[in-house]
């Protein structure tokens, strides 16, 4: 499974990051803090009760992550 973590995005006081979750041909994208799945495609309902569960356990980790990510290198394709 391929999980990738976007910046954090900012919308007026609020903040969140997207984690997308890809295997084969399932895709499921959740966020943090709310540690839910907004979208899926493929994967059963059990395996999306594990993802957010992933994500409740590694909302610390992802936030890290997420303080790493250059947005601009991603968009100029360095």
């Amino acid at each position: 499974m391929v999980v990738m973590i976007s910046g954090i995005i900012r919308k007026d006081d609020d903040k969140r990051v997207c984690v997308l979750f890809s295997d084969d041909n399932r895709m499921a994208e959740g966020t943090v803090p709310a540690c839910k799945i907004i979208s899926n495609t493929g994967f059963s309902k059990e395996e999306v009760e594990g993802l957010e569960k992933y994500l409740r356990e590694s909302e610390p980790d992802i936030w890290e992550e997420a303080l790493k990510v250059n947005p601009l290198k991603g968009f100029l394709g360095m």
